[in-house]
């Protein structure tokens, strides 16, 4: 699998290719800054889909299931920035610092991937040089950018997860992730309960585990942030986004509003 373990040219993307980031309402008035680590299932052709078949970028190990789509449309109702990826985790998780075992998995829920096979650090690196640093600016910059305007602004990450990952049976209809600032986990747990959904507390992942974008861009700044993962299950299709759209607008509407939310403080 070396072909497909080196990009060719030492180039990881072509001129005609997707871009690395999504850049939703820049313009947003909302204090708030979304974004989804694992919106796209896209991977450079250079690497020539890392040998894997077409029905593997269906599942869940290519991408989180509905994110791309609930953001833009959670960005549109709320008036707020969205940075979205525009790459496969698959080819390196952006929610995972460089080098971690999980940043180019070798294997995903029991699936090799071959052309992230026994990769020089060179390859390695390139990856990260090519679409993970881009990634990360775009949100210091869309962070800043916001900022500017006076007003310290919240992080709010959208993932989805697996209703069954090997032999695991993961029950609940939403998790929320959070490391040490409760302001938005704790309400946002509340509210959801009150619309009757099974809400997992650092469920099915713990953000105190590791949260590499909620951390570093919420956490190390002291501002508000939190992670909502959604049961893939529930949104596979357009009703189900829709309805997971509305709720979030209301409840994340609702917490902007908390006083002091915006106030930086390191926890």
């Amino acid at each position: 699998m070396d072909d497909i373990a080196q990009p060719l040219d030492n180039t990881m993307l072509g001129p005609d290719e997707a871009p690395v980031v999504e850049a939703v309402n820049e313009d947003g008035a909302c204090a708030l800054q979304l974004v989804c680590d694992h919106a796209s299932r896209l991977v450079p052709a250079a690497l020539d889909n890392l040998g894997l078949q077409a029905a593997q970028f269906e599942r869940h190990i290519a991408y989180d299931i509905g994110c791309a789509e609930i953001t833009r449309l959670l960005a549109a109702r709320l008036d707020a920035q969205a940075i979205l990826a525009g790459y496969s985790r698959l080819v390196i998780d952006l929610n995972r610092p460089p080098g971690h075992p999980q940043s180019i998995p070798e294997t995903s829920d029991e699936t090799p991937i071959p052309g992230n096979q026994s990769l020089t650090e060179e390859a390695q690196a390139l990856r990260v040089s090519s679409l993970f640093e881009p990634y990360h600016d775009a949100i210091h910059e869309a962070l800043a950018h916001l900022w500017r305007r006076g007003t310290p602004p919240a992080l709010f990450s959208i993932h989805s997860f697996s209703p069954d990952f090997g032999d695991d049976h993961r029950p609940w209809d939403v998790g929320v992730l959070w490391n040490r600032d409760p302001r938005i986990a704790l309400p946002l747990i509340e509210k959801l309960e009150a619309h009757g959904l099974n809400v997992g507390d650092n469920l099915p992942y713990s953000g105190r585990d590791l949260a590499y974008t909620l951390n570093l861009h919420g956490g190390a700044a002291g501002l508000p942030n939190c992670v909502v993962e959604i049961n893939q299950n529930l949104v596979r299709g357009p009703e189900g986004i829709a309805r997971w759209v509305d709720i979030l607008a209301q409840v994340m509407g609702e917490i902007l509003l908390i006083d002091d939310l915006h106030r930086v403080r390191e926890y």
